[in-house]
């Protein structure tokens, strides 16, 4: 059976089933269903846990003899599965695994996000159907000041909406990090303090940290506020002009061969001719989309200027050239350039 992450508690009061799959790709509420499941365990008179991370050279077979054997100190133990990576090897032992599921032991299965076909296997809904099935989805922008406010109530703290929105822009969406920040708030400021904008200005830094390929992944996917901010932080750490040139330059140079090449044949079997990564894609399909040749050809001119400007020569301001390049990238034309006038 399905159990939302925030059913999971009062389900697990009710008692424990043979097998409980976490599965997704938010760290932290992950890592809290799972804490929750070890913890009513214990609860519930389990004090012996078996910890297994399952990489390609798990064997399988040491789980499979420890399911049937009887433990020398409990009458029933915690079986505490890790799967960071679900291979055919794995999910061929899981099918297998189903078949030893019982009262006296209680298996707890930690996956990556599985998507909707491995759902519909066989293994899988067997799996499910033993047990609980806690699917954990990201936290959207627009209900994460109001995860910030709750978690802050969680821990004694009164934090204004205001104040959560700037503390979640701060922290990148990260839960992780904002976590961390709001633990730090209650012991700077202790239990029961009224956290608003201001003390969360004076009190919290800005400590969004980015590589150039951050910025890559916010330009192609048109995230303009994002992006800006991103571009804004690598200036702010000293990033040179000539590798943001080159970053611009590269991710532009990609988005005109596939343009030629999306002629020829699709924009996929484009795609693997550049040798472009499959998680990649739909980036560069997304940029592909919202940018017509015409405006590649201007952006190329555009960023001529740029190089231009960077070895010293006559062409636009290097701060302001960046963040017009960056409107473009987002399908933003800044109102004129160098190249209208």
């Amino acid at each position: 059976m399905k159990i939302r992450p925030d059913q999971l508690n009062a389900s697990l009061e009710k008692g424990l089933q043979p097998i409980y799959i976490v599965s997704g790709d938010e760290v932290l509420l992950c890592q809290e269903a799972c804490d929750s499941i070890r913890k009513a365990s214990y609860r519930h008179g389990i004090e012996e846990r078996l910890r297994f991370v399952a990489d390609a050279q798990f064997d399988w077979q040491d789980v499979t003899n420890e399911l049937q054997a009887l433990s020398l100190f409990s009458s029933r133990r915690l079986f505490d599965i890790q799967i960071d990576k679900l291979a055919e090897k794995h999910s061929k032992a899981l099918a297998q695994i189903v078949q030893h599921l019982s009262l006296d032991n209680v298996v707890l299965l930690s996956l990556p996000k599985v998507d909707a076909r491995t759902q519909k296997s066989k293994w899988f809904t067997a799996l499910e159907q033993a047990g609980a099935f806690i699917q954990v989805w990201p936290i959207d922008a627009n209900r994460l000041p109001a995860w910030a406010q709750q978690r802050a109530k969680s821990l004694n703290l009164n934090l204004s909406r205001d104040a959560a929105s700037v503390l979640c822009e701060r922290g990148e969406g990260n839960l992780l990090a904002l976590s961390q920040e709001l633990e730090k708030l209650l012991l700077s400021h202790g239990p029961g303090a009224q956290l608003d904008v201001q003390t969360i200005d004076e009190t919290v830094a800005d400590s969004s940290r980015y590589s150039i390929y951050d910025l890559s992944d916010r330009l192609l996917s048109g995230k303009l506020k994002e992006a800006l901010h991103c571009l804004q932080q690598l200036r702010a750490e000293g990033t040179e002009d000539s590798i943001m040139l080159w970053l611009f330059n590269r991710e532009l140079s990609t988005l005109v061969e596939l343009s030629h090449l999306a002629k020829q044949q699709n924009f996929r079997a484009a795609c693997q001719k550049l040798r472009i990564w499959d998680k990649r894609v739909p980036l560069y399909e997304s940029a592909f989309q919202r940018l017509p040749i015409n405006s590649l050809a201007y952006m190329q001119r555009y960023i001529a200027l740029l190089d231009q400007s960077i070895k010293g020569l006559e062409g636009p301001d290097i701060e302001l050239g960046f963040r017009n390049i960056t409107l473009m990238f987002c399908g933003i034309k800044p109102v004129m350039t160098e190249l209208d006038v």
